[in-house]
């Protein structure tokens, strides 16, 4: 399907019309994209109508109360032991915090070639039964390597540790996914469906760091629709968003989605964080 990129006048009186109803912004993209208009327009378009104000359908955002992260503290540069790390920007709710400088490239190349022969169709955790199961709205290529894998693996994981004040036992084993044109990762969310927490492993996510391994030409860009946010992929700068408190309660505005590669590939590794040691039960 050849994608549309311009929005005729009644479309945004559609989308005006559809919002004041109730219905939220990413079903609405997501509308949009199946009836072949281009992504990231439509991203653009939702962000120019709705501004930078966080949206939600009433009675479906859960109560949340934010907490300032450990990683808000550490100001406008984070010292790690083996690098500087540079914040570009923050945003507080939901909390997103973009750093330059998290890897070097030649870092992010030498994770490319330890991943390339073992990746595997993705999959995504199933929210009613808590399984992993693979899913047409995730289109990626993906491994994940064990904790402390190898030398390499370990430097990372422990600047990644550096980075978030997080113990690098309550991280999952660093995933790193390639997506080809036209892949993508539709809206969702990190954590876990509520019935489906085990303490014994760590309990929810509360926490994930993407990283970017390589420039994107097109597309590929991270998009937080209820924050209108928007994250351009840049080779060895990462993101890190926290949405899950000492209270249990998750940031449903902590939605995000991976738009589809227009042009080239993406290459980026995921670190997701687990409130409690995940190996607690084996200790």
């Amino acid at each position: 399907m050849e994608k549309v990129n311009q929005i005729p006048g009644a479309l945004m009186d559609w989308i005006v019309k559809t919002l004041n109803s109730g219905v939220n912004p990413e079903a609405i993209v997501d509308a949009m994209i199946r009836k072949g208009y281009d992504p990231r327009l439509s991203y653009t378009t939702l962000f120019r109508i709705v501004g930078n104000k966080s949206t939600h359908t009433a009675g479906v955002q859960a109560p949340y109360e934010y907490e300032q992260p450990e990683i808000a503290k550490k100001g406008s540069t984070i010292q790690a032991s083996d690098r500087e790390i540079k914040v570009l920007s923050i945003v507080e709710k939901p909390f997103i915090m973009h750093v330059g400088n998290f890897m070097s490239f030649e870092e992010c190349d030498q994770l490319i070639e330890l991943s390339r022969e073992r990746l595997k169709p993705s999959t995504v955790i199933d929210p009613k039964t808590g399984e992993e199961k693979a899913a047409t709205g995730r289109t990626s290529k993906g491994m994940s390597f064990y904790l402390r894998e190898n030398e390499f693996i370990k430097k990372i994981e422990n600047r990644i540790m550096e980075l978030t004040e997080f113990p690098i036992e309550n991280g999952e084993g660093l995933q790193v996914l390639n997506y080809g044109v036209g892949e993508e990762y539709k809206s969702h969310f990190d954590y876990f469906p509520p019935s489906k927490i085990d303490p014994e492993k760590g309990g929810q996510r509360v926490a994930t760091l993407l990283i970017y391994l390589n420039n994107v030409p097109a597309g590929g860009q991270t998009v937080f629709p209820k924050a209108g946010v928007s994250i351009v992929p840049t080779k060895g700068s990462a993101v890190y968003f926290h949405y899950g408190n000492s209270k249990g309660e998750v940031d449903r505005l902590s939605l995000h989605s991976s738009i589809p590669v227009s042009e080239g590939e993406k290459w980026v590794a995921t670190k997701w964080i687990r409130q409690d040691n995940i190996y607690r039960s084996q200790i």
